[in-house]
């Protein structure tokens, strides 16, 4: 199952911001207004150069700025400048992200990110060592933060220290992956500069700027994710050889299952529907595999207007801004919409690859 859950192939597509991203180049520089030889010699930016150009201006000005948030978004945006030698080393994300630590070392979603940082397109052991001290201390409630130590656990090799993150995973009280909060925290700090329409028009999309905003805050988000459901899925490979590590596999995956990540919550119930015995909960899991098919089904008919109606993007981003949940957003979309939230008595779960049914 992709990630791009919500957005579908609208999402998934957006050409030119995927380019900017692949890119991390430095735009052209703006030319001085007052000469006007200069302006008419600069040659006409692409729209990856402008998009490119346009994120900078972003990163530049919430580089300026003091609170754990912005420094943290500007992290996370900044990810395609990794590399880029024409970026000044303040505004790459390590630099930044050491900002945002700083500015309230208190903030658990900055050691999410953080980690999210330290993870990203690596196989060598992931998060650090201080940064799952902090998660662990923070959030310790949070069965996700001990899938990072399972995860870094199974890149050391380290089996016992693997076997205990498990356990403690199994007995959290909820599993959190950050995406939703992460996805708020990014949108919110896209409103430092107006988007317009050349902004847009570069995208090669059509979308409104609530929607362009919502869209690339998910787009920077969704690519920076720990491969956190890999890890559990390893851990609990082989879980029916032995009762104690099934019986954590399916604590786990209850919490997973009804988690606020719409793709967390799908690998959670398909972790169900493989550890539990036929029997009552297992019925349960199957419906509700059911009706998570049918909230995929559903939004996805309006991935679309998601991007170009402001009024139905406020609604996704006023729930996602108060609960950090992409599932209640997603739901508060289809209420709005007057969807039923259930599917009907005779609706099947598609395919994979085949046609959704109205």
């Amino acid at each position: 199952m992709t990630r791009c859950i919500l957005f579908l192939a609208l999402a998934c597509s957006l050409p030119a911001l995927a380019q900017t991203e692949a890119a991390g180049t430095a735009a052209a520089a703006k030319p001085k207004a007052a000469d006007k030889a200069q302006v008419q010699a600069a040659p006409k930016l692409t729209p990856e150069q402008l998009l490119t150009q346009f994120r900078h201006d972003q990163i530049n000005l919430l580089a300026t700025r003091a609170d754990a948030h912005s420094l943290l978004a500007a992290a996370l945006m900044a990810v395609p400048d990794s590399k880029d030698a024409h970026r000044p080393t303040a505004h790459k994300p390590p630099a930044l992200i050491a900002r945002a630590q700083d500015a309230d070392p208190d903030d658990a979603l900055v050691w999410w990110a953080s980690a999210a940082l330290e993870c990203h397109q690596t196989d060598k052991p992931c998060p650090q060592p201080e940064t799952l001290q902090k998660l662990e201390g923070l959030d310790a409630t949070n069965a996700a933060v001990w899938a990072l130590s399972l995860l870094r656990a199974q890149r050391t090799k380290d089996v016992p220290a693997a076997r205990a993150a498990l356990t403690s995973a199994a007995q959290a009280q909820k599993y959190d992956d950050a995406f939703g909060r992460l996805v708020a925290v990014v949108e919110d700090a896209q409103n430092i500069l107006p988007v317009g329409d050349e902004i847009i028009k570069a995208s090669g999309e059509l979308a409104s700027a609530e929607g362009y905003e919502l869209l690339t805050a998910a787009g920077v988000v969704v690519h920076l994710l720990p491969p956190l459901e890999k890890a559990i899925g390893e851990a609990c490979a082989d879980a029916a050889q032995n009762e104690d590590t099934h019986a954590d596999c399916v604590a786990l995956a209850r919490k997973i299952a009804v988690s606020g990540s719409l793709n967390a919550q799908g690998f959670g119930i398909s972790q169900l529907l493989a550890l539990l015995p036929a029997g009552a909960e297992l019925e349960v899991a199957r419906a509700k595999q059911r009706s998570h098919a049918w909230h995929l089904a559903r939004i996805g008919e309006y991935a679309e207007r998601l991007a170009v109606d402001p009024g139905l993007t406020r609604i996704y981003l006023q729930e996602l801004h108060e609960t950090g949940m992409e599932s209640a957003a997603v739901l508060a979309v289809l209420r709005s919409e007057n969807v039923p939230l259930e599917p009907p008595s005779d609706w099947k779960v598609p395919e994979p690859d085949a046609p959704t049914e109205p």
